[in-house]
C-alpha cells in the first residue's frame, strides 16, 4: 500500500491543488516517512510472502531468511530517525518472542544445501555474535552429526535384518553368518577404522556456487546423489521436506474486521 502510494506521489499532490475538498494530502515530511518505512519493511513483506505460499516452501529458506530479519532489525535499532528505530524497537521483542533461539532442525537445512553448507551459518553467526559464531556454529556440527549417526544405525540394523534371512530353501541350510560382528571388530594392531563419514565428505567437498545454481532444486540434488550418500541423501530430504509453516498467506491475515494476524504466530 505504501508503494502505491508512493508511486503517485505527485498525483495526491495535484489533486490538493485542484481540488478544495481535499484536504488530507500528506505533507511533504510525511511523505518522507512513509518513504523510509516502505523501504524499512520492504524486506519483511518478501520473507512473509515467500514463507506463506501456498505450496510450501522447503525448509532450506527458514535459516538465512530469520537471519536476514534478524539483521535487519538490529541494523534499524541505530537509525537516527525516531519514528523507524521506535518500530524497531517493538519489532525486536517480537521477533525474539518467536525465534529467540533458531529451531535447530531447520537450521539443518542450509548446512544440506550444497550451495551453502556450514560455511553460510558461520557467516551469519558472524555478523550477530562476533567471536561466539565458531562456538555456536559447531554445536550445529556436532548436533547433525549425531542426527546422522542415527540414519546409520538404523541403515546398519536394516541390514542386518535381511542378513539373517535364509539364502536357500531347505532345512539344512546354515543361515549363520561367519563373518557376524565384523563390521563393528576393533583391530588392536591397526587400530579403529578412521574412515571419513558420508557427512564428513560432504561438508569437506567445494560448495556448489550460490550464483551459477540461484534455482537450484536441493531435493532434486540429493535425489541424485543417493547412490554416493545413502544414508545422509535420505536424511536430507526428510529434513528439507518439513514446511516452514503450515499455514497459506491468504489464511494467515485477515481482512474481515478481525485483528491482522503476523505470520509468525503460525511458525
Amino acid at each position: 500500500m505504501l508503494e502505491a502510494s508512493l508511486k503517485h506521489r505527485s498525483s495526491f499532490l495535484h489533486l490538493s491543488m485542484i481540488d478544495p475538498y481535499y484536504n488530507t494530502c500528506p505533507s511533504e515530511e510525511e511523505w518522507n516517512i512513509a518513504e523510509k518505512i516502505a523501504r524499512f519493511l520492504e524486506p519483511f513483506f518478501h520473507i512473509t510472502t515467500l514463507f506463506s505460499r501456498s505450496y510450501y516452501p522447503i525448509a532450506n529458506l527458514y535459516f538465512h531468511s530469520v537471519w536476514r530479519i534478524q539483521v535487519r532489525i538490529l541494523k534499524e535499532l541505530e537509525c537516527e530517525d525516531q519514528v523507524i528505530q521506535a518500530m524497531a524497537k517493538v519489532m525486536k521483542e517480537k521477533f525474539h518472542k518467536y525465534w529467540g533461539c533458531y529451531r535447530v532442525v531447520l537450521s539443518f537445512a542450509i548446512i544440506l544445501d550444497p550451495r551453502y553448507k556450514l560455511q553460510l551459518v558461520e557467516f551469519c553467526y558472524e555478523r550477530l555474535y562476533g567471536n561466539d559464531a565458531v562456538s555456536r556454529a559447531k554445536i550445529l556440527h556436532d548436533k547433525l552429526h549425531v542426527i546422522f549417526k542415527g540414519y546409520l544405525q538404523h541403515s546398519t540394523r536394516n541390514s542386518s535384518t535381511m542378513a539373517q534371512r535364509p539364502s536357500c530353501g531347505t532345512p539344512d541350510c546354515d543361515t549363520r553368518d561367519e563373518l557376524e560382528g565384523f563390521d563393528t571388530f576393533t583391530s588392536r594392531l591397526v587400530g579403529p577404522n578412521t574412515s571419513k563419514s558420508q557427512l564428513d565428505i560432504y561438508l569437506e567437498e567445494s560448495r556448489l556456487n550460490h550464483r551459477e545454481h540461484e534455482n537450484l532444486n536441493v531435493l532434486g540434488f540429493w535425489k541424485e546423489q543417493c547412490h554416493r550418500f545413502p544414508e545422509l541423501s535420505l536424511m536430507a530430504r526428510d529434513i528439507l521436506s518439513i514446511p516452514i509453516t503450515t499455514v497459506a498467506s491468504e489464511s494467515g491475515f485477515s481482512i474481515g474486521g478481525v485483528k491482522t494476524r503476523n505470520f509468525l504466530d503460525f511458525i
